[in-house]
Order: structure tokens, then C-alpha cells, then sequence
């Protein structure tokens, strides 16, 4: 994958459709689109084989934007990521949603809420972020994180056989501010670490 995007970004430098100083940059977002395309095909061929294709749909539309916009645990390498996308993904299908109950389910949905309106979005202690555009993505989170909740509830609450898909969007959100919530600590720990 590495040889094959490497490829990709020295043709791309040498017709001049980038900068060669860009060259890395490229590489590492390309690198980034593929492996994620992989981990959500890898899951998805794994959710059909089960019968959970509708289910991994909700979860990852609940999952997939808190987690672009609001930031999360980033594991160091694309393997221990895919590892825990796809455990997680896992242990949500086969463990926590057959066990889930509405009010559970909720209350999981109102916790997230808490968390991401608390602490989202949360950056990587190596990236700086304006507070300008920290304003910006807060509130895009934050009307996202409502929208996810508000379409959890109805399905949930009001809408007849939509219950499963509205458990799943519970706890897809819980998942992401559960994620955020780490991140935030790490961010948090780390410079009273390098402090010592």
C-alpha cells in the first residue's frame, strides 16, 4: 500500500499536479483515505456475512463525524486502528446491542451528549488549532452530536420497528464521546508528564 501511494505522489509531483515539498503531506492523507476505505470495507463484508449491514450503517453514520469533526483516540498505527475499529465494531454487534434496552440506550445517548458538548472537538496535542476555528467546529459537532440524538430518540421512542436502529445511534454516539473523553485526558496527562 505504502510502494502503491508512493507511486501515486511522485507522478502526481513530477505532471506537477503538486508540490514536491507537498509530496508528504499527500502521501500521508492518501495513505489515510485508503486504510479507512479498507477498515469500512473490511467491516461492511464482515456485517453482511452476519446480517448486521443496517445495524453498521447507523453506527458508523453516528460514529464516522463526531470522530472527523470532534476529534477521538487515534491510535499510533493504521493496523491498531483497524484492531480497534474492528473489535469495537464487534463487541458492539455481538455483545453490547443485544443486550441494550431503550432506557439504557438513552441515558448512554444523554451521557455523550454531556461529553462531547463538554469537551469537543478536541485536537491532537501536536496540532494547533485556532480559536476561531475551534468556534466553528464546536458548534458543527455540537448540532451534529444533537442531530444524531434526535434521530436516535425518534426512532427509538416513536417510530415502530425503528428501535434497534435507534439503540445503534445511542450507542455509536456514546462510543465517539466515549473516544473524545480519552483523547481529552490524554491531552490533559501529557503535558504534566513532559512537565516532570
Amino acid at each position: 500500500m505504502s510502494i502503491l501511494i508512493r507511486k501515486i505522489t511522485n507522478r502526481w509531483s513530477k505532471s506537477g499536479v503538486i508540490e514536491t515539498s507537498e509530496k508528504d503531506v499527500y502521501e500521508y492523507g492518501l495513505e489515510l483515505i485508503l486504510f479507512s476505505l479498507l477498515n469500512l470495507a473490511i467491516i461492511f463484508a464482515t456485517a453482511a456475512v452476519f446480517g448486521r449491514v443496517p445495524e453498521s450503517i447507523a453506527l458508523m453514520l453516528a460514529i464516522v463525524p463526531m470522530q472527523a469533526y470532534g476529534g477521538g483516540y487515534h491510535a499510533k498505527t493504521h493496523f491498531r486502528c483497524f484492531l480497534i475499529m474492528y473489535i469495537g465494531w464487534w463487541a458492539t454487534m455481538h455483545a453490547v446491542l443485544p443486550i441494550f434496552e431503550a432506557f439504557a440506550a438513552t441515558a448512554t445517548g444523554i451521557a455523550a451528549i454531556l461529553i462531547i458538548f463538554a469537551v469537543a472537538p478536541v485536537s491532537h496535542v501536536n496540532v494547533g488549532m485556532s480559536s476561531e476555528h475551534r468556534l466553528r467546529l464546536r458548534f458543527f459537532v455540537r448540532m451534529a452530536a444533537l442531530t444524531v440524538f434526535l434521530a436516535a430518540a425518534t426512532l427509538t421512542w416513536l417510530i415502530a420497528g425503528g428501535t434497534r436502529f435507534g439503540i445503534t445511534l445511542f450507542v455509536g454516539l456514546g462510543i465517539a464521546a466515549f473516544s473524545m473523553l480519552i483523547a481529552h485526558t490524554k491531552n490533559l496527562i501529557k503535558p504534566r508528564v513532559q512537565m516532570r
